[in-house]
Order: C-alpha cells, then structure tokens, then sequence
C-alpha cells in the first residue's frame, strides 16, 4: 500500500466503498428522464397562467441554454470524481467542505420532501384516469373511484404504496438499472404516440366537443371570459416577455444532476455521464417543447392557459366545475373531442409511467448523498454500511423509504408543508454549486489540476470557471424573478422560516461531525484534501 494509500484509510471511513460499477449508460439517461420530467406535464398546463400568453417555446429555447451550461458542469463533477454522492464530493472539495455540505444538505431535504409528495400525487393520476372515464360514459361507479383515489385515504394509501415499491425495487440495483430502462422506453413509444395523435385535435373540434359534455353552451370562450374578468391578463407582446417563463421552466429541468449521484457505479463514467446529463437535457428540452406546442395547438393557448388559472386560483365557472375533479389532465379532453378511448390509456401512460419510475432512482440518489456523508465523516458509519450480497446500503435505502412515507403523510395531513418551497433550494444550490465550480481552480488548484479532465482557458481563465460564473449570475437573475411568484416563491414568514430551519440544521451537523471528528483524532481537512476511494 502506498502513502497515499495509508493517508486515505486513515482519514476514510474505510478503504473501499463496496459498491460495484453495474449502471449502463442508457439506464442513467432513462432515469434522468423520468426524474426531470415526472409529474411536469399536468404543471406545464397548471402553470401557462405564470406567463400568460408569452411564446413558450422560445422561452423553453433561451432557457435551455444556460441549463445545459449547468449540466456541463454536473458532467464534469461526475467525471472528475465518479463516486457515491459524485456532485457533492466535488462541491465540498471545490472551495470549502462547510459550503458544499450545506448546500448539498438543502438539496437532500428538496429532493425528501419531493419523493414524499410525488408519491402522494400519485394517487391522483388515478383520480383522474377513472373521473375522466366515469365522465365520458357518464359512470357514476368509475366516478367514485376517481373520488376515493383523490381522497386523503386513497391518496396516502397509493402514495405510501408507490414509495414502498420504489424502496423494494432499490434493493435489487440490477433489476432496477432493467426496470429503468424497460420503463424508459415504454415512456418514449408512448410519448411519441401521444405526440402524433395531439397533430390530430384542432380547438374548433374540441371547443364543440367541450360544450357538448359539459353541457354549457359555448363553454370554450366562457371558460376564457370568466377567467379574463376575475383577474387573469395576457401579456401583450409574446417575444417581449419570454423571460416570464423563466423560472418556471429552470424549476422543470432540475434534478439532472442525481445521476452524478450514482456515478461510482456506472459503467464507462465519461459516455454515461454524457448521456444521463448532457443527452438528456436536450432530449427532455426538446420533450417539453414540443408537449407544450402541441397542447396549445390542439386545445388553444387561451382555453388552457385559462384553465390553469381557474384550476389554481380557486375561480368559480360553471365549465370547471363540472370537471373539477379533472384539474389539467388534458388527456380527457382527447378523449372527449375523439373518443378514442385507448389513445386516453396510451396518454395515461406517457404522463404517469415516469412519475411511478423515477422513484427508484431517487431513492438510490438519495442512499448515495447519505453514504457519501458517511464516508466523509459527516454521518454515522452505518449510513455507509453496503450489504455483500446485494451491493447495496440496505440500511440507508431503508432510512430513505421511512423519509418517504413520512413525506407521504405530512402532505397528507399537515397541508401547510406544502409552503416550503422548493423552487428556491434548487435555484440557490445549483447557483452555489456553479459559482463553487468556477472559483475551484483559484481557491483549490491543486485539487482543480488532479482531477478536472477539462482544463482548456479563455482568454487564460478556464472555460469551467467562465461556464460557472456566467451560470451562477443567470440563477442569481431568476431567483430575483422568482421571488414573489404567487405559486414558486411566495414571500411569507413560514417560507423563510423553513428555508432558514433547513440550511441551519445542515449547519449544525456539520459543525456538530467536525468536531466528533476532531475528537477522534483525524483532522477532518485531510479528509476533504482527497477524493474517497472507490
């Protein structure tokens, strides 16, 4: 064993993370993609009403710029330190280990409190499937099902269900990596279907169609009228105003940095980091265009973005609340313009398969944040603790699905969590994480020298320091824009309250780890002066 070698065992929880590199490229980018975009679809229709009016796919475009400048620097974290918990070890180790255990802590918490509530959302894709199909063949029993699903009861029940699943599924990592994949591409064939088949409803079939279920005449512009004259206001000039969208789409193209999370067990690092980041920012990009686009052309910009606002701010319409246990699930207004009821199953797919697979992924990002802390000292050692056979950290997966239900349950029965807001936590830790990699080759050269593959200079700085520079100050300028938003960030008391609780325990524990350390008689800067073994 050489000196390095001895310094690493010494400082490190143990010599070996126990983990076997067993991930393939094409499973990361598949669950990428259903982490990215599981559960956005219904909000991409929910939230039109934040910009109304604004030429969305220009603003997908602009917005996607700067996201795949974030996304190069997640490729290179998770090539340059392909471990467990592969974006906060180069966080930590790119300045200081107190900013990116904190930021990462802040992070952990978004990511929690999201597996808890997508789960319980889970439940409504049901409500919706079944209410759609007892409102179409005017069925008082599948009506009732819809209502049971979007009940507390139904919903904490299938919620609690789907995290288990998850949890169950993330114990058998190369079932899971199939599962993944299979999952994928039953959400791209069924997705394209979808595609094609929104090319076929223009808004004067549908608008004829509408009033003749809902049983209103002219529902269509009454639907638009009603929401117009109770405070909704398009904006006057689509071009002039893209940046209104801005912060709503950085919100739906976050979390592509977990498969950096899982980077110490991927196959060939470099080409699967390129895939489950890079690759999939575009894919998933070109994804939201074009939903969005056809939407609109299929049941018109106004109508939805209408909708929306009806659905989110609690506006009384007769139309609405015919359908209100519908909210924005446009695959029933396919089915009533076309009655082709098995394109409204094949849509029920595209929409709800990616928000059911991404939970294993998640919870293996989550497991690995976990035993990264462990191994750095941070966490106790059992977080770290790998079982030999399975290969994988039975006790953290354990921990993670308990995070789970217990996230199931406080959406469920304390509603008032729903105001810590996420949208903030992604924007200032990704800002963090990209200023962090730009200061990196100045404040820890040495480490930037070792370890960054990626080292070519502009104008003598590096590109890594230009891309995360000019990244930071795009997240500076949407947070600024997202402050206030009534549904992203709401200025109130219990929102700051959270933000502040959230960052401040992670504060605690690592101050509270750093000197336990101490106490044992390993300087804990040496630990952050290496990368963990593998």
């Amino acid at each position: 064993m050489g000196e390095t070698d001895n310094k690493v065992s010494k400082v490190f929880l143990r010599e070996s993370s126990g983990l076997v590199r067993e991930v393939s490229p094409w499973s990361s980018m598949m669950a990428t993609f259903a982490l990215v975009t599981g559960g956005v679809p219904i909000l991409i229709i929910s939230w039109l009403w934040l910009a109304p009016g604004i030429n969305w796919p220009l603003s997908y475009a602009i917005t996607l710029i700067p996201t795949l400048s974030m996304a190069f620097l997640f490729y290179v974290a998770g090539v340059s330190m392909p471990r467990s918990g592969g974006d906060y070890v180069f966080n930590s180790r790119a300045i200081h280990p107190a900013v990116g255990f904190i930021n990462y802590f802040g992070l952990f918490i978004a990511f929690a409190l999201s597996l808890g509530l997508y789960s319980f959302l889970g439940a409504r894709w049901f409500a919706y499937l079944f209410s759609g199909l007892g409102f179409y063949y005017g069925n008082s029993t599948l009506i009732s099902f819809g209502n049971f699903f979007s009940s507390t009861t139904g919903s904490v029940i299938v919620g609690v269900l789907i995290v288990l699943v998850g949890a169950l599924i993330s114990f058998y990592t190369k079932f899971l990596w199939k599962f993944i994949l299979i999952s994928g591409v039953i959400s791209f064939i069924t997705t394209a279907i979808m595609f094609a088949f929104l090319t076929t409803i223009h808004p004067a079939q549908f608008s004829a169609s509408l009033a003749a279920a809902s049983g209103v005449k002219n529902a269509y512009n009454e639907v638009i009228s009603n929401a117009e004259s109770n405070g909704l206001s398009f904006v006057p000039n689509p071009l002039l105003y893209v940046f209104m969208g801005i912060p709503v789409i950085w919100y739906f193209l976050t979390w592509y940095n977990l498969p950096a999370s899982w980077s110490g067990e991927m196959k060939t690092v470099r080409k699967n980091v390129l895939y489950s980041v890079l690759l999939a920012i575009l894919i998933i990009g070109a994804y939201y265009i074009l939903f969005t686009q056809l939407n609109l052309d299929a049941f018109g910009e106004k109508f939805l973005t209408s909708w929306g606002y009806i659905s989110c701010n609690g506006v009384s319409d007769p139309v609405f609340n015919t359908f209100s246990s519908i909210s924005t699930f446009t695959p029933f207004f396919a089915l009533i313009t076309t009655g082709n009821v098995f394109m409204y199953f094949i849509m029920f797919i595209a929409f709800w398969l990616p928000n059911f697979y991404s939970n294993p992924p998640l919870v293996i990002a989550l497991t690995r944040y976990m035993f990264a802390w462990s191994f750095d000292r941070l966490f106790p050692e059992w977080f770290a603790d790998v079982n030999s056979r399975l290969h994988v950290p039975v006790k953290s997966t354990a921990f993670v699905a308990g995070l789970g239900v217990v996230g199931v349950l406080m959406y469920a029965y304390l509603p008032f969590i729903s105001i810590v807001d996420v949208t903030v936590i992604f924007e200032l830790s990704y800002a963090i994480f990209a200023l962090s990699a730009g200061l990196m080759p100045f404040v820890r050269r040495n480490m930037y020298e070792s370890t960054v593959p990626f080292k070519r200079k502009v104008l003598g700085i590096p590109v890594v320091s230009w891309l995360g520079f000019l990244t930071f100050g795009f997240l500076m300028y949407a947070l600024a824009i997202t402050w206030g938003n009534p549904v992203l960030l709401p200025i109130n008391s219990p929102t700051l309250i959270s933000l502040a609780l959230i960052y401040g325990v992670g504060a605690a524990i690592y101050i509270t780890s750093y000197i336990m350390t101490k106490k044992k008689g390993i300087e804990p800067q040496l630990i952050f002066k290496e990368i963990p073994p593998e």
